[in-house]
């Protein structure tokens, strides 16, 4: 409550925050020359925030006046406003004093989806659906190419630096779902294993990049702060361990591996509140700075790997589900690896010559499941069970799959913090 009631009474600009406020008036503080005014990046990662905290505080009485208030500040962010007197993509900067001098229009792909994810779900000052195609993705957006041999459908050239995985990703759950233009899951997991594979290959030498010590993204640095990304410039053998730990959801075992290097073999990269923010072994440099934008991802993240905790609460909101219809993303059942992607529940036996597959469970614990089928592009075939029990004495459930025709198929099992896809081929 007392942070919604100081974000009430902070500057704002056609309702949206400064990139930096002064943490006692919340009086702007000039984030550069002419930045002094509504930041709509800024804000959209703090509104997602705070529709995601709306969900959790779901109690009467002083939780119902949380939610009216992040409600109210939710409905007074001017979205149409940051078109710039409605052009076709949103600005990122407005100032009372320079206006639209800093002249840039948010366009991906970057850390900024979210950004027209909202501006979309606005109760009240929405812009259209068709600016996520003309502003979001009307740049330099598809890629399609491969490198290290991980396709990446969207974005930069080895995937950029990583936070562009992690920011609008912290409660939008990219699971499952696709756009015209890819699943964002599946992107942002090449992105990850990218990095990983690039650190592993090492083409500039640099000391301490391996499997265990990898993930290159905007952090402190020996020479100040950069946004480090595999094969460019800004790549000056800085690892940061955000970079790899926000990773979670996509690369668990590669994340995994990079959080126990990182704390039993390199002690200078934490201290009493975690990671540190970076550190370069060609440089000998080791920060001792703690940037809450680089610790927020890891702790939120590895909930989401851990329980799907925050996307769960953030895609419960009414109006984001309707936006996605709008936008045009459609339900993808080619998702590789969903969340604890090391720790299969069930396996899949086909039997051809009676047209049946037996569906296996692996664990003890009592569970019901729905178990839908899919086809190869992706639509509905068969709905098998909307509630299929099993635990220790029943384990074993054999699925008649005469009516599918031949091909690919996949099985999709979604459970209580649990989804599995699995595929087979009727011959």
């Amino acid at each position: 409550m007392k942070i919604v009631n100081f974000l009430n009474n902070a500057d704002r600009f056609h309702g949206a925050w400064p990139h930096w406020m002064n943490g006692t008036t919340g009086n702007v503080i000039p984030f550069s020359n002419y930045d002094n005014g509504g930041d709509l990046v800024e804000t959209s990662f703090l509104i997602q925030g705070l529709l995601t905290a709306r969900s959790f505080f779901d109690g009467e009485n002083l939780e119902d006046s949380l939610r009216r208030k992040i409600t109210s500040l939710w409905e007074s962010v001017e979205w149409d406003w940051y078109t710039r007197n409605g052009s076709d993509v949103l600005y990122w900067h407005w100032s009372p004093n320079y206006q639209w001098i800093m002249n840039m229009p948010i366009r991906g792909f970057n850390e900024c989806m979210i950004v027209y994810i909202l501006a979309i779900a606005s109760p009240t000052h929405p812009v259209s659906a068709s600016l996520y195609h003309t502003g979001w993705a009307g740049g330099n957006y598809l890629n399609g190419q491969s490198f290290y041999g991980y396709p990446l459908e969207v974005g930069w050239n080895y995937g950029g630096p990583l936070f562009f995985t992690h920011y609008s990703f912290l409660g939008f759950d990219p699971r499952s779902k696709k756009d015209a233009y890819t699943n964002y899951f599946n992107n942002n997991r090449n992105t990850a294993l990218i990095h990983h594979a690039y650190c592993i290959d090492n083409p500039y030498n640099y000391p301490g990049y391996s499997d265990s010590c990898w993930g290159l993204t905007a952090s402190d640095d020996p020479d100040g702060y950069l946004a480090h990304a595999p094969h460019t410039s800004n790549d000056n053998g800085t690892i940061s361990p955000t970079a790899a730990l926000s990773s979670f959801p996509y690369t668990p075992t590669e994340s995994m591996k990079a959080l126990k290097y990182f704390y039993r073999n390199l002690p200078k990269t934490w201290g009493y509140y975690g990671f540190y923010d970076a550190f370069n072994q060609k440089r000998n440099w080791w920060a001792t700075s703690y940037l809450a934008i680089d610790e927020g991802p890891i702790l939120v993240m590895i909930e989401n790997y851990r329980s799907a905790l925050l996307w769960n609460l953030f895609m419960e909101n009414p109006e984001i589900n309707s936006t996605l219809q709008a936008i045009g993303f459609t339900y993808d059942p080619f998702a590789i690896d969903e969340i604890s992607s090391f720790n299969k529940h069930f396996e899949l036996i086909p039997i051809p010559s009676q047209d049946v597959v037996y569906l296996n469970y692996l664990s003890d614990q009592p569970i019901s499941v729905s178990v839908n089928i899919y086809n190869s592009t992706g639509q509905l075939t068969t709905t098998m069970y909307q509630k299929l029990f099993f635990d220790q004495n029943s384990k074993s459930k054999l699925l008649n799959i005469s009516s599918l025709k031949r091909g690919l198929h996949f099985i999709t099992i979604e459970g209580p913090q649990l989804k599995e896809v699995l595929k087979f081929l009727k011959d």
